[in-house]
């Protein structure tokens, strides 16, 4: 592939060299987390998957009548010493009573400090119904589920919830993590959607907000599988959005083919349930959050022309990859339906841009794996990754995955690649040690500072796993590389931090420093005069590590450089803001403190608030009043209507 524009530059030519193998911890379809359990400054990794080596074998537990038996997966904790690693299996296997941490294949690990003691706790979904809620963690490095995590309906009844996927965000700006959730499960012989933005009630437990049919076709929620979801202010406008990917799964009963079921579309897609219906065998789609004054409410977003809707079995990364301040996304998957024919993966690229307050987006054919059948074959949220690795200062993409078509023109393999980030989007690529069924991770496992990508999953490129004597063995294992780049300099704080009450709301600004790059996330918290945390921050505040990450994710106030925060609690708080630069390394906190003296009446504002409708048409712009073609209603007593008019 000779083009000029996508030569790289001297510095990211450099090479991502093999520093080992590890064919115990050879986990397909792994899920995990880079965490400081600890809170030494350095960071574990946690994670789970299906172990295909007889190296790692199976895990052997024991019943309640002490039986032995195997289980098809495995989970590890992994940690650094500065030089070398120590692993543990996560599973205890000898207590019966006990079958903590291990959380199945295709999990996701979500990091927030969920109450408020400054260590950062875990929400683990998967597919192993056991494990699924909030886990604990006692800054020694053990988590342990809370005795009081449980899931609400709307009418506040405790319902079973066993999700797929998950992410946290503050959905409805109250200050505290909420949590987004898709999938399926079928507990008790009851198949259901486990679907739902669960809002964090401060006591444990979460309480589903969203209307049956939102992430539907308004009858009825899809039962996902294979699926990824991701929070994120995609509009900057203080209020955290999500999208969703994965294969449908309630699209048959008993086998057959049914018309009830929310799975088919008209022939203009606005047509539900007709009898030139399609059926949708996979979706994607992005939820704009709406909410405000105490209410929760999201419309489904209509992308730009040419964006392909039937993405499954894929992945996500939401980053600001061309640097001007608006966030993309990438998103790839199997496309049957729409994009390509046959089974290939379709990856794009969607350029973000704010105009006027409205959000659109752009598909980038300049984008240089555009199209490519690339397959991660995993959907856990460390499937695909981005974040800054030659520390230019710009977000890189981690794309994996078995291909029929290299990018280079090399025979298929499993393999991997580095795309840097530019002023144009993603439009060159390194080849990197790569493969399929994977997962990717990044490790301050103490080389000159700089996190060091590994992976772990099916890898077969002969480029890097020649076999024989001396080289590195393919197959499933864990794979080390080296970073040949330097770690960036760490990001300078914000300035001039902010806050403004009245009753009880707190409106929080800052000003980016002067030498942030457009595309830096920012962490914030608010700390009461007991010391408890409210918002899930995921950094250290005060100290000698003050605004070290505990993790690698972004900012929890994403790109925005300013927020309003409804219902706080009477009383005194210091609050601070770090800017979170695109290798996921956090400045020191900016601070200040407020003062809310109401007390809290008990009733919230969304019930003080009569009914009023929210229009916006099909594409996501708000509008005074309903207009000709379709729009979606969102009254705040939680109603849904379709209008057309």
């Amino acid at each position: 592939m000779a083009a000029a524009g996508l030569a790289l530059s001297a510095n990211a030519q450099q090479s991502i060299t093999i520093a080992s193998v590890d064919q115990e911890l050879a986990n397909d379809y792994a899920g995990g987390l880079e965490i400081d359990l600890d809170n030494d400054g350095i960071k574990e990794l946690i994670f789970s998957g299906q172990p295909n080596s007889e190296v790692a074998g199976k895990t052997k537990l024991l019943d309640l009548e002490e039986n032995e038996y195997e289980v098809d997966r495995i989970a590890w904790k992994l940690k650094w010493n500065g030089t070398a690693y120590d692993k543990t299996k996560l599973a205890n296997q000898t207590d019966p009573a006990r079958k903590d941490m291990l959380f199945g294949i295709r999990g996701t690990l979500i990091p927030a400090d969920f109450n408020g003691d400054g260590n950062v706790d875990v929400f683990i979904a998967a597919e192993g119904y056991d494990y699924t809620g909030v886990y604990l963690n006692d800054g020694q490095g053990n988590l342990t589920k809370d005795p009081n995590y449980k899931v609400l309906d709307q009418d506040g009844n405790e319902v079973e919830w066993y999700p797929r996927s998950v992410d946290v965000a503050d959905f409805n700006a109250d200050g505290l993590p909420d949590v987004v959730t898709i999938g399926w499960s079928a507990v008790n012989q009851n198949r259901q959607a486990n679907v739902g933005v669960l809002i964090n009630k401060g006591n444990g437990s979460f309480q589903n907000q969203l209307e049956k049919g939102v992430v539907g076709n308004g009858d009825g929620d899809y039962e996902f599988a294979l699926c990824t979801v991701k929070a994120y202010d995609l509009n900057n406008d203080g209020l955290a959005d999500f999208m969703v990917q994965g294969n449908i799964d309630n699209q048959k009963q008993n086998g057959v083919d049914e018309k009830q079921n929310p799975v088919y579309v008209g022939d203009d897609a606005y047509h539900p349930q007709t009898a030139q219906g399609k059926k949708v065998n996979r979706t994607f789609a992005v939820y704009m959050n709406m909410s405000g004054d105490g209410e929760v409410a999201f419309y489904d977003m209509e992308l730009a022309v040419g964006v392909s809707h039937h993405f499954g079995n894929g992945n996500f990364a939401v980053a600001d990859f061309n640097n001007d301040g608006t966030p993309d996304l990438f998103v790839t998957g199997e496309s049957p339906d729409d994009a390509v024919t046959g089974w290939a993966y379709f990856p794009q690229l969607l350029i973000g841009k704010i105009t006027a307050g409205e959000l659109s987006y752009t598909d980038n054919t300049n984008f240089v794996a555009r199209g490519k059948d690339i397959r991660p074959l995993n959907s856990t949220n460390t499937g695909v990754r981005s974040i800054d690795y030659n520390g230019d200062g710009l977000y890189d993409l981690f794309l994996l995955g078995w291909t029929e078509q290299m990018l280079d023109g090399s025979d298929n393999t499993q393999s991997g690649w580095f795309l840097p980030g530019s002023a144009n989007g993603l439009t060159s690529y390194q080849r990197i040690p790569g493969a399929s069924e994977q997962g990717i991770f990044f490790l301050d496992n103490g080389v000159e500072g700089a996190l060091n990508y590994t992976f772990t999953g099916y890898h077969g490129d002969a480029s890097y796993f020649p076999g024989g004597e001396g080289g590195f063995p393919g197959g499933r294992s864990m794979v080390f590389t080296k970073n040949p780049w330097e770690k960036a300099a760490r990001p300078a704080a914000p300035t001039a931090p902010a806050a403004q009450v009245e009753d009880n709301t707190v409106a929080l600004s800052w000003t980016p420093a002067a030498t942030a790059q457009k595309n830096v996330t920012y962490e914030y918290f608010i700390k009461d005069a007991q010391g408890k945390i409210y918002n899930g921050a995921t950094s250290f505040i005060g100290g000698d590590k003050d605004g070290v990450r505990k993790v690698l994710r972004e900012g929890n106030a994403f790109m925005n450089t300013n927020l309003t925060l409804n219902n706080i609690p009477a009383g005194e708080y210091t609050w601070g803001v770090q800017t979170v630069a695109a290798d996921l390394q956090g400045s020191t906190f900016a601070t200040g403190t407020f003062t809310v003296t109401k007390q809290l009446d008990g009733i919230s504002n969304m019930n003080q608030k009569a009914a009023v409708a929210n229009i916006f048409t099909i594409d996501g712009k708000r509008v005074a009043a309903a207009q000709k073609g379709l729009n979606i209603v969102k009254m705040s007593n939680g109603e849904v209507r379709k209008v057309m008019k």
